[in-house]
């Protein structure tokens, strides 16, 4: 097993490593100038020069872009250090016109590590890489994208884990009784209501649980948005204490994460159920003697399993996007929110920050899934 878990880990990291690559590549040629954005503040103090070479060095945009480049003397790999777009437009026609056709032999520069690239993924003077966290900094609220990010991320994936465990919870139950009386009254209202919640969408359940049990007119059990008391915490809260404040905050939210999941799970599992139980060693263990319901939470239950995992490994990546319209009925400072935000305001940073976490989530969901299809199946590892 722990043979099979090292060569899938193996196996990823080339993933990971082009994520990254794709990452830079859209961090780089995002539309805007960076140093423009970041150096607006000093137009009034009328130092703005000495801002931009402060930015421009911060940001290392005064490094080639990555480890080698391949290059011709009428487009040289040094241009990059030319910032002024009309000086930088005369000098390119200067180099087409002299030189002739060695101008437009390719060859190729190696720069080592003293590149962007190696600084923005393992850092550097002014920065310590993104496998450390630092995705750099915000071009509209010049403060690292961590340190934006790092509470929003936590709620999102709270809210998210924690509606992934309830929904397989409740799910697996609902389904194994429907695989076990199929035909009878209360697993066809179970079935048609799963439906129903199924077609609903979630904007619609969201609002609508607000305007039930969050409008004073109705029922005011739950506050209707944020995630803590408007007056915040005590100073000396533990951290229990904090939790069972804001308790009744999560309460609407959660039963709008989980709902749609219940019956494409409690579906899903009802008909892997079926499946197995018309197998041979299902007939088997029943000719046996053995208690039905040992045959199927002992034996069905872990042989379908196998498409459960597979949702799962599908649905723990939207962690980071899959949670905007939540986010903004109930007002949950989350991750989803802040991604929409940024990509309104061209914050390139803190989106691609969210598209490189998300990618990380959706390898590490798929490296997990194939761990649990070969704790469930042997047969998977050889």
């Amino acid at each position: 097993m722990l043979g099979y878990v090292l060569k899938r880990i193996l196996w990823f990291v080339p993933t990971l490593f082009a994520v990254t690559i794709i990452g830079f590549i859209l961090l780089a040629n995002s539309p805007g100038d960076p140093v423009n954005l970041l150096s607006n503040g000093a137009k009034a103090s009328g130092n703005i020069e000495e801002q931009k070479t402060f930015w421009r060095k911060k940001l290392g945009l005064d490094l080639p872009l990555f480890y080698f480049s391949i290059t011709t003397l009428s487009e040289p790999d040094t241009l990059y250090k030319v910032y002024d777009e009309q000086q930088l437009k005369i000098i390119k026609e200067d180099l087409k016109e002299n030189g002739g056709y060695k101008n437009y032999i390719p060859k190729i520069v190696w720069y080592g590590y003293h590149n962007q690239y190696h600084q923005w993924l393992f850092g550097g003077a002014n920065s310590k890489g993104i496998i450390r966290g630092d995705f750099g900094i915000s071009y509209i609220k010049k403060e690292p994208v961590i340190s934006i990010i790092k509470d929003k991320l936590i709620w999102s994936v709270f809210f998210s884990v924690v509606s992934i465990l309830l929904a397989y919870v409740i799910s697996i139950p609902i389904g194994i009784k429907l695989a076990e009386k199929p035909d009878s009254r209360s697993s066809k209202i179970t079935q048609v209501t799963m439906f129903l919640l199924y077609s609903m969408p979630s904007f619609f359940v969201g609002v609508l649980l607000l305007m039930l049990f969050a409008n004073p007119d109705v029922l005011s059990i739950f506050p209707p948005s944020g995630i803590k008391p408007i007056e915040g915490y005590d100073d000396h809260a533990s951290l229990l204490s904090k939790f069972v404040d804001s308790f009744p905050y999560m309460i609407l939210p959660l039963i709008c994460y989980t709902y749609s999941s219940l019956a494409f799970i409690s579906k899903l599992t009802t008909t892997s159920i079926n499946e197995q139980l018309s197998l041979d060693y299902i007939k088997t263990a029943r000719a046996k003697g053995l208690n039905e319901n040992n045959i199927i939470w002992k034996h069905a239950l872990k042989n379908s399993a196998l498409p459960l995992i597979t949702v799962f490994s599908s649905v723990f990546p939207s962690i980071i996007g899959g949670s905007v319209i939540i986010e903004s009925i109930f007002t949950i400072p989350g991750m989803g929110l802040e991604t929409v935000k940024a990509i309104i305001s061209q914050d390139y940073p803190i989106v691609i920050a969210a598209i490189t976490l998300s990618s990380v989530l959706t390898i590490f969901s798929y490296l997990l899934a194939d761990i649990l299809y070969a704790w469930v199946d042997p047969r998977i590892r050889k």
